[in-house]
């Protein structure tokens, strides 16, 4: 049974890489957003104004409004009309914005779209930042073919009409074959350790190095700018790193002890670390990454993690069959 699953873990993993690249909806571990072939930065306010903080993630994917003083800032919606409000240290959206309604911020859509209507402010939480996703800002969202562009995002702060400008580009993926040619290399080489007769304390040192390649990993996302912010970004980075280390030193102690389950904890901790790492391959193929570090390293390190884990499922369905043919064969 252990050696069905890792098998057929094996072919979909390997099915997902080769004929879906396409970018991950979201890291499984922090909320930094998804890899991206946009660049999106912010070039300046105007009139420049110290009171106002402002973060855009990864690729224009989302953007963070901070207010460091202001008595009052007002985020100004698609149509015009007051979208957001962030004051004594409260945020409050506008429940007849349909920029809140297209954002999620509110659920349905009003029927009063009329941009000069009074508002009708409602505290969403507490706090001096809102965050949320605006398609002026992410290129992607626009359908715009353009390798360049630029955009505005309107605010009203303390009676004041104020402007963040910033820019986005296209800028070229990496080929991944490369950087696939080499995962399936490491994959392979960590697959025929099965093959040597004492392949405990090397199989053991696969583990622990692709488990510390996932932890790195993460560790990196978790740096990135947040889009839950940084507390809820750390949360979902520990848990994932924290049970990872456990899963993986599990699986080391029991081959290091050369125990009889030693091969189903090989398939356990390939499949467990397929499963955590998600989509997080896409990597390969985008060259912005929501990592606090060189593109690089981060793709590097999802090699290690990716080829570690389908030799481990390849490696534990043979041990795992070896070991069913030699209880046969004393059965009989």
């Amino acid at each position: 049974m252990s050696a069905r699953l890792a098998v057929l873990a094996t072919v979909l993993a390997t099915m997902f890489m080769l004929i879906n690249p396409l970018p991950a909806s979201a890291h499984i571990a922090g909320s930094g957003g998804s890899p991206s072939n946009y660049r999106a930065t912010v070039t300046g306010i105007r009139p420049a104004v110290p009171t106002v903080g402002v973060t855009v993630g990864v690729g224009g994917q989302w953007v963070r409004v901070t207010n460091q003083g202001a008595a009052e800032i007002v985020v100004v919606g698609y149509r015009g009309e007051p979208f957001l409000r962030l004051s004594a240290d409260r945020v409050e959206v506008n429940q007849l914005s349909a920029t809140a309604a297209e954002t999620g911020q509110i659920p349905g859509v009003p029927e009063s779209v009329d941009p000069s209507a009074e508002p009708s402010w409602v505290q969403l939480r507490d706090g001096n930042s809102a965050t949320w996703t605006d398609n002026r800002i992410d290129p992607q969202a626009q359908g715009d073919a353009q390798a360049s562009g630029s955009w505005e995002l309107p605010l009203v702060v303390d009676s004041r009409q104020v402007t963040i400008l910033g820019t986005w580009q296209r800028v070229p993926p990496p080929s991944p074959w490369p950087w696939l040619v080499a995962l399936g290399l490491l994959a392979a080489a960590i697959s025929a350790i099965s093959w040597k007769q004492n392949w405990h304390r090397p199989m053991a040192a696969a583990i622990a190095g692709g488990i510390l390649a996932f932890v790195l990993h993460l560790l990196g996302t978790g740096f990135a700018p947040q889009q839950g912010g940084p507390v809820f970004g750390w949360i979902g980075v520990g848990a994932v790193a924290a049970f990872s280390m456990l899963i993986g030193a599990v699986s080391v102690l029991s081959t290091v002890r050369r125990s009889e389950s030693a091969p189903d904890r090989v398939i356990t901790v390939g499949i467990m670390v397929l499963l955590l790492a998600a989509t997080d391959i896409s990597v390969l193929w985008n060259s912005q990454l929501p990592f606090a570090g060189p593109a690089v390293l981060d793709r590097a390190l999802t090699v290690i993690t990716y080829a570690t884990a389908l030799g481990l499922l390849v490696a534990g369905a043979r041990l795992v069959g070896e070991r069913s043919l030699a209880r046969r064969s004393q059965g009989e």
